[in-house]
C-alpha cells in the first residue's frame, strides 16, 4: 500500500476571538463552512498538529488535585479539605500549605474550637530544593492550642475526587464508599498533637501535557481508557480516541513545534469535514484546572467566565492533507515468453498465460 498527498491546507486558529454562541477559548466550536475539505474514493483526510501554543493560565494545585477528606475517632466524624489553588516553588512550601489545611479539616471534623499552635518537624525542609538530598515525603507535627479530642484519624484521598494522591503522595482509594482506608499514615502521640507521614515522594503538579481533543471526528488513533475517564479502573483496556496531540507544560507557555511532521496526526474516515471540535483537557480528559464534567468555564482565580471573556485561550495552526491511496487487489504477472517454435509443440502459438488454449478457439 503506497499513499500520495494530491492537496493541503494550513488551518490557522485563534480562539481568542471570533467566539460562537457555543464556544469557549479551550472548547472552541470552528465551522469551516466553504472552507470545508471533501476527499474522493480512494482518498482520505489526515490532520496534523504543526504548531500550538497557550500561556499557562491555570495553577499546578487545582479543582483536580488539591482534595481530601479526614475521619476521626474510628469514622464517627469527617470533613473535607482542601489544598490553596496555587503554584509552590518548593516541596517546602507545598508541605506547609498541607499542614495549614490539615488542622483545619480535623479541627471541622472534631469540632474542635481551639487554634493551630505550630506545626513543626516538616519535611522536605525549607532548605531542600526539588533536586535536593531529600526522600521529598511530607512529614510534620500538627500542636493544638488545647486537648483536641481526637483519638484516631485516616486521610483519604479518593479517586473521584482527583489527583490529590499523586501530589501529596498517598495511597488512592478508587472506591468512593470506603470509609475506612487510610492514603497516608496519621497518629495521634498526645491529646494536643497529630502526626502526619506521606507514603511516597510528593509532586507539585499533575498536569504536565495538555492534550489537543478533536471532538465528534471518527478516525484512526486509540487511548487507554484511563484518558477517557479518570474514574475508569479498567486502565489496560483501549477505546477510540479523539486525541490530536499532547504538549508539553513548562513554567509559563504550553508550546509545541513539530519537527517531523509526523509525530501527531489523525487519519479521519469520514470524506469531509466542515466542522471541528476543539478541546483542551488534562490527562484525564477534564477540562484544565477544573473537575471532571465541570461546566465552570474558569480554571483559575476569582472570575467566572476566563474561557469567554478572559485569557483562556490558545492558537494552533494545523496540516490538513488530502491522501490518494492505491490498493492493490490482486497479483498481476506477465504472460510467459514463447522460446520454442510453434511446429514442435501441441499448443496453439500464443499460449494463454501458461495455460493450454488447445481447443479453445481463437480470442479465448
Amino acid at each position: 500500500m503506497a499513499d500520495n498527498i494530491v492537496n493541503t491546507y494550513n488551518l490557522f486558529i485563534d480562539t481568542s476571538r471570533g467566539h460562537s454562541a457555543d464556544s469557549q477559548g479551550d472548547n472552541f466550536n470552528l465551522n469551516l463552512g466553504h472552507a470545508g475539505v471533501v476527499c474522493e474514493a480512494g482518498q482520505y483526510i489526515r490532520m496534523t498538529l504543526n504548531n500550538f501554543s497557550m500561556h499557562k493560565t491555570f495553577t499546578d494545585i487545582n479543582e483536580s488535585n488539591n482534595k481530601f477528606t479526614v475521619r476521626v475517632n474510628s469514622n464517627a466524624a469527617s470533613a473535607n479539605g482542601t489544598l490553596t489553588k496555587r503554584n509552590n516553588t518548593t516541596l517546602n512550601a507545598l508541605a506547609d500549605d498541607f499542614a495549614t489545611q490539615m488542622f483545619t479539616a480535623l479541627a471541622a471534623a472534631a469540632s474542635f474550637g481551639g487554634t493551630l499552635t505550630s506545626a513543626t518537624q516538616v519535611t522536605p525542609s525549607s532548605t531542600t530544593s526539588i533536586g535536593g538530598d531529600s526522600d521529598h515525603i511530607i512529614s510534620f507535627l500538627l500542636t493544638f492550642s488545647t486537648a483536641h479530642g481526637i483519638t484516631d484519624a485516616v486521610c483519604q484521598f479518593h479517586l473521584e475526587q482527583g489527583d490529590s494522591y499523586e501530589i501529596l503522595g498517598g495511597d488512592r482509594i478508587e472506591s468512593i464508599t470506603d470509609t475506612t482506608s487510610s492514603s497516608i499514615d496519621i497518629t495521634v502521640p498526645s491529646t494536643t498533637t497529630v502526626k502526619v507521614t506521606c507514603r511516597y515522594p510528593a509532586q507539585r503538579q499533575t498536569t504536565d501535557f495538555v492534550y489537543l481533543r478533536c471532538i465528534g471526528v471518527p478516525n484512526t488513533s486509540i487511548e487507554s481508557l484511563g484518558l477517557m475517564n479518570p474514574k475508569e479502573s479498567h486502565r489496560a483496556d483501549t477505546t477510540d480516541s479523539d486525541i490530536l496531540a499532547k504538549i508539553p507544560v513548562n513554567l509559563e507557555y504550553c508550546h509545541y513545534d513539530a519537527q517531523s511532521g509526523r509525530e501527531f496526526f489523525m487519519n479521519i474516515r469520514q470524506k469531509a469535514v466542515t466542522n471541528l471540535r476543539l478541546r483542551l483537557t488534562d490527562r484525564h480528559n477534564r477540562p484544565l484546572g477544573r473537575a471532571f464534567n465541570s461546566a465552570t468555564l474558569t480554571a483559575s482565580g476569582l472570575g467566572t467566565k476566563q474561557s469567554t471573556l478572559g485569557n483562556l485561550s490558545f492558537s494552533a495552526v494545523i496540516r490538513v492533507d488530502v491522501v490518494q491511496q492505491r490498493h492493490i487487489k490482486e497479483l498481476e504477472t506477465s504472460a510467459v515468453v514463447e522460446k520454442t517454435a510453434s511446429r514442435f509443440e501441441n499448443l496453439l502459438s500464443q499460449p494463454k498465460f501458461g495455460k493450454d488454449g488447445y481447443g479453445s478457439g481463437v480470442g479465448r
